[in-house]
């Protein structure tokens, strides 16, 4: 079989997936908008004229909650479509909950913008903290917040894990709560934050918890707290210093919030 005709197989196995999994959406039309992808370059790809790189078949397996592979499978992916409707049930009745809820202002004495650290002690990590750097910004009195982690989680991977996470702030019962947002909601995230603390006006403590919906996949609980970095200060040397590091190197104090404790005055929640 020649070069071209294997590439037209693949193609062909792809837009089979791909026209299938859009079924299960109200149409191509939202799914090439949620993606952010042109309309003619996602056409093209439902036609088999044309294959994504990696980095976005990895996009569309992420939106449509597959394992990337199973988008050039010459199978049907079985099943997926009652999968999407019970997530999408699951969604809505969150989302409704959500917007009855009553919402404070969040004032510059909760919040301010800048660049911060967030320290995450995963669960499924026994003495590693993850060590990630946070932008947060403020536009039309809204707080949002972007992070892109590039950290090996296991030493047997080969390479690195690199995700992009975007979110928004909002207040309510005196804690503040930062919940990811997405092109999907696979998993529904929320992570709270006390709005006083015990060691320094630049760190917030807080408690990060993910709730699992149908079809959810990644880590179902994990302590963090995000640290203020200083005006003035290089942000691409922060940068470079991302990674896993000892809970134990970490400065005094911080594995008190990441554990969790309860001490007085410090406003952490627990789990």
């Amino acid at each position: 079989m020649s070069p071209t005709k294997r590439g037209r197989s693949k193609g062909t196995y792809f837009a089979e997936r791909l026209t299938e999994l859009c079924r299960t959406r109200p149409s191509v039309s939202s799914v090439a908008r949620d993606l952010g992808i042109n309309r003619q370059q996602f056409a093209r790809y439902i036609s088999g004229e044309s294959l994504p790189r990696q980095a976005i078949n990895q996009k569309i397996a992420d939106y449509f909650g597959v394992d990337p592979g199973e988008l050039h499978s010459e199978s049907p992916i079985k099943g997926r479509s009652n999968t999407s409707l019970t997530s999408s049930t699951t969604v809505l009745a969150m989302m409704e909950l959500l917007d009855a809820a009553a919402v404070q202002p969040i004032t510059n004495a909760d919040l301010e913008t800048g660049f911060y650290w967030q320290y995450k002690l995963l669960l499924r990590m026994p003495g590693k903290v993850v060590k990630t750097l946070v932008m947060i910004t403020k536009k039309d009195g809204v707080y949002r917040y972007k992070r892109r982690s590039s950290v090996v989680y296991n030493a047997q991977l080969n390479g690195t894990v690199k995700n992009t996470f975007n979110g928004v702030f909002f207040k309510q019962n005196g804690f503040l709560v930062m919940s990811d947002v997405g092109a999907t909601l696979n998993d529904l995230t929320f992570h709270a934050f006390a709005t006083r603390h015990l060691y320094d006006t630049s760190i917030k403590p807080g408690l990060h918890m993910t709730i699992g919906l149908s079809g959810s996949f990644g880590p179902k609980a994990a302590r963090l707290f995000l640290k203020k970095i200083p005006a003035g200060e290089s942000i691409l040397a922060h940068a470079r210093k991302q990674g896993v590091v000892n809970k134990a190197d970490l400065p005094a104090g911080y594995a008190h919030i990441l554990e969790g404790m309860d001490i007085k005055g410090s406003g952490i929640m627990q789990l």
